[in-house]
């Protein structure tokens, strides 16, 4: 009896290690199959790319693809939510850094800009064939693009009622909705021209384009108009 206790414990720590592997194996394995899915829906579109063509890529088989994601849908949706997840928890980091309208826009312009540069090709995965979901993961993922644009709105709410922003009047009084819209567009669409090798380095990127959004809710204006 005196031998049973530490033998047992010996076998419960090996049989933890041992699911531990597992884990990280199974965490890696579907990660890679992420990464070859999304350069193929990147480079010939969620509907055109076969599972076949995934698991050659990725150097699996059928059966190992089946094991992680039940169908190929399943497996944008995992590509989709992840994308949009790891997006705004920066945007959340980045509004955490101060109370000013001003330093929060010029932040968050930054974060979002940022993710479109560091991850380009899931970000366009993102953005692209999320439509081709079906119910309910479109209508969920939709949901998150709202609190996304959501996280800008309220920004530059914050910032037209302390004074520090000034918009142009809007039919129907969405002159909120539209700033934060043409914002959220103006950044998404850094991902389809920037190239990690080109001219320009992400972080002026960022600041530029955090200059373009300031401008667009007039916090230039608005500055001139309290001298």
């Amino acid at each position: 009896m005196a031998t049973i206790g530490p033998q047992v414990k010996r076998r419960r720590t090996g049989s933890a290690d041992s699911d531990a592997v597992v884990d990280r194996r199974r965490t890696t394995m579907r990660a890679q199959i992420e990464k070859a899915a999304s350069l193929l829906f990147f480079e010939h579109g969620f509907e055109a790319t076969s599972i076949r063509m995934i698991v050659v890529a990725c150097g699996v088989t059928p059966a190992a693809f089946y094991n992680h994601f039940p169908t190929k849908e399943e497996l944008l949706y995992g590509i989709v939510a992840d994308g949009h997840e790891k997006v705004g928890q920066a945007m959340k980091a980045a509004l955490a850094g101060s109370d000013n309208p001003i330093e929060q826009l010029r932040a968050i312009v930054g974060a979002y800009v940022r993710f479109h540069t560091e991850r380009r090709i899931e970000a366009l995965v993102a953005n692209s064939e999320y439509s081709a979901l079906p119910e309910p993961r479109l209508s969920e993922i939709r949901r998150t693009r709202v609190a996304l644009r959501g996280m800008f709105e309220a920004v530059i709410r914050r910032g037209l009622e302390e004074g520090a922003f000034e918009l142009p009047s809007v039919e129907m009084g969405l002159e909120v909705r539209s700033a934060a819209v043409a914002i959220g567009d103006m950044c998404l669409r850094v991902a389809e021209w920037y190239r990690p090798d080109g001219q320009l380095d992400g972080a002026i990127v960022e600041r530029v384009y955090a200059t373009y959004a300031l401008r667009l809710v007039g916090a230039d204006r608005s500055a001139r108009h309290r001298r």
